[in-house]
């Protein structure tokens, strides 16, 4: 079973204490990125009250998170799609190797010929 962890952090200027199965230095760094994202609020209203910078904060991450996950599907979307185009020019290129090494053959072949008719 995994191990709680449990951590008080200071955001904007009050404390929490937080519980999870994450560790304590994973746990500080989403409490200080919150606390990051509600002081860059709270410079553009200082008269904001805290429920409202939290509020604002949220919906302002949030909008990071679906932008961030539209980004990571079109980035999937993509690499997908370069899969596939890797795997077919492979394959082009493996038929190629095999009609040169025909080809050679063939050529090989043909000075042959012109050996054995004496016009080489």
């Amino acid at each position: 079973m995994d191990e709680k962890t449990s951590i008080t952090v200071r955001i904007y200027g009050n404390d929490y204490t937080f519980a999870g199965c994450e560790s304590e230095e994973y746990i500080q760094r989403v409490c200080l990125y919150v606390d990051r994202k509600m002081r860059e609020t709270g410079k553009n209203s200082p008269a904001m009250s805290v429920m409202s910078n939290a509020i604002l904060t949220g919906v302002n991450i949030a909008d990071e998170l679906f932008k961030n996950k539209s980004l990571l599907e079109e980035s999937l979307t993509d690499l997908k799609r370069f899969k596939e185009e890797a795997f077919n020019l492979k394959n082009k290129y493996n038929a190629l190797e095999k009609e040169n090494e025909f080809l050679k053959d063939e050529i090989q072949a043909l000075k042959i010929e012109l050996a054995k008719n004496g016009k080489l």
